[in-house]
């Protein structure tokens, strides 16, 4: 079984030894530092549950699951959901829990020296070299900074709509755009349905930068700006990380991951930049929509020493059911 956790939707596939699909379900956010970890527990049990039932088998039947989540930067957050999730005996034998920023790693490189760079909700850097040294940058969460991240661009936008309607900052088609996104005729009716959505999960908010996207595709200045930024605040991650194991026989490649890239504007920033802070690299283009499973898939193969191309099959199969 292969688990990819997200602040967003929570993806359980439950697959054969030959790559094949068996059964999947999608919950919602297993990251805790947006959703609690009672309620991310929850999402993930019944994300696991789903693609179990949808397999025809029992969860006792399931012999490896491979856990990517979202929110497992220290040892304390990583043995919580181990400890809990072995407490419900869903698996036979202890669940592989590593974080979204490794599986990442893997989607990109499939073990090779490289960098993953995730812009989703959050924003996190990890890459490992040949020497098996690794390191990370970025990922402080959306308090502190997330730059090129969902919720990044959504606090950039609502700062400056709310600069826009004081007079203090320019004319930009952002300030429209989020009273249409929220709702709302009077531009301080904002505050409250933000401040609204930040207690409930702010994980939602990062559905503005789509809306971000829109303006800047719309020819909106201020928009392309944020994202452009954005592009150039996640190639410095993969620097920093870079900078830190390099080592000079290997050919590194570097990728990003997650829904963010989806913009044009900020993909093509984020590439650019790369090659301008590290020209002897390989960037590739990045991953987004379920293809960091890939990743869990290599992980897997690595496990049971398979062929990596079973990483290839796993994906082909998801994109085919989702």
């Amino acid at each position: 079984m292969l688990v990819e956790g997200g602040k967003t939707k929570t993806l359980s596939i439950v697959v054969n030894e030959h790559g094949c699909i068996l059964g999947h379900s999608l919950s919602g956010s297993s990251g805790w530092t947006t959703v609690g970890f009672d309620r991310a527990l929850e999402n993930l049990v019944e994300s696991i549950v789903g693609a179990v039932r949808k397999s025809s088998l029992e969860t006792s039947e399931i012999d490896i699951a491979v856990l990517g989540l979202p929110d497992i930067d220290t040892e304390e957050a990583k043995e919580y959901f181990a400890r809990r999730l072995k407490s419900l005996g869903l698996f036979k034998a202890d669940a592989a829990i590593v974080p979204d920023f490794v599986t990442a790693y893997y989607a990109v490189t499939l073990g090779d020296p490289g960098i993953a760079v995730i812009a989703g909700t959050g924003s996190i850097a990890y890459g490992r070299n040949s020497r098996n040294v690794s390191a990370r940058a970025g990922g402080w969460g959306w308090f502190g900074g997330d730059e090129g991240s969902a919720i990044w661009i959504a606090m950039k936008a609502v700062e400056a709509a709310g600069k826009y309607f004081d007079g203090r900052g320019p004319k930009t088609l952002i300030g429209e755009k989020l009273l249409s996104f929220f709702k709302v005729k009077d531009p301080l009716q904002l505050i409250n349905a933000v401040y609204s959505k930040v207690r409930e999960d702010i994980g939602e908010l990062g559905q503005l930068a789509r809306v971000i996207d829109e303006a800047a595709e719309e020819g909106d200045q201020l928009a392309q700006e944020i994202l452009i930024r954005g592009g150039r605040e996640l190639a410095l991650m993969a620097k920093a990380v870079y900078d830190k194991i390099y080592v000079s026989e290997d050919k590194f490649t570097v990728g990003g991951v997650g829904s963010v890239y989806s913009s044009r504007t900020l993909r093509n920033s984020f590439m650019t930049s790369v090659k301008e802070y590290l020209p002897n690299v390989n960037v590739v283009e990045p991953i987004t929509q379920y293809m960091p499973v890939k990743g869990l898939a290599a992980i897997l193969a690595e496990e049971l020493s398979l062929s990596k191309r079973i990483a290839e099959s796993i994906v082909e199969g998801v994109h085919r059911i989702m």
